[in-house]
């Protein structure tokens, strides 16, 4: 299966415009949050990721309120995925939207109790490709300009326990394009330009 994969594209909808030939030529597009700006420009963001692809998933980043993109995204025909799985030619796709605690008091931030309730419900899946706005704890995925590891530690045991095939993540900015191996689990962060993967 070919996935699109994009993430923190922040309303720069020129860089979805950008991805239109190579997003159409995979199964399946996915958009890992922070879409928007506080929510700013929603509407226009969504219009934009359904022409990427026939079929577009798409979780809330720590700028998006959970609600107001799942009826957004719902109207517009994409897959809403934050705290849900869905199997998608043979594999199951899950996903966890949000980040941790901010200092900028965004609309979706979590604790990693919030977290670990996500992730229990993705346990034994099959064929998993978890799909997540954070990046896992002590990466060079999470890593931020200041030095301070700023991912999710539930979503790394997660991934060390259940090995999933695939994780995608974003939210570090700085860490677009980079990617990383915990056990057997590749977890890449594709960016806001987006990258195409085969698994």
């Amino acid at each position: 299966m070919r996935i699109f994969a994009c993430s923190d594209i922040h309303l720069r909808l020129s860089l979805l415009e950008e991805a239109l030939k190579t997003s159409r030529d995979t199964d399946i597009a996915v958009c890992l949050g922070d879409v928007t700006v506080f929510n700013r420009g929603l509407d226009a963001a969504l219009e934009k990721l359904r022409a990427l692809n026939e079929n577009v998933a798409i979780i809330p980043g720590n700028n998006e309120s959970p609600k107001v993109l799942e009826e957004k995204a719902v109207e517009k025909g994409l897959i809403f995925l934050h705290a849900r799985k869905i199997v998608f030619k043979g594999f199951t796709l899950a996903g966890v939207g949000g980040s941790l605690r901010t200092p900028f008091n965004t609309p979706f931030e979590m604790g990693e109790e919030d977290f670990k309730q996500v992730l229990s419900g993705f346990k034994s899946s099959k064929n998993l490709i978890l799909v997540s706005h954070s990046p896992p704890f002590n990466t060079t995925l999470d890593l931020t300009h200041s030095g301070d590891h700023v991912g999710s530690m539930e979503l790394r045991r997660f991934i060390e326990e259940e090995s999933p095939l695939l994780c995608l993540c974003g939210h570090v900015h700085e860490r677009a394009g980079l990617s990383e191996k915990i056990g057997e689990t590749l977890v890449v962060n594709p960016g806001a330009r987006g990258t195409v993967l085969e698994v």
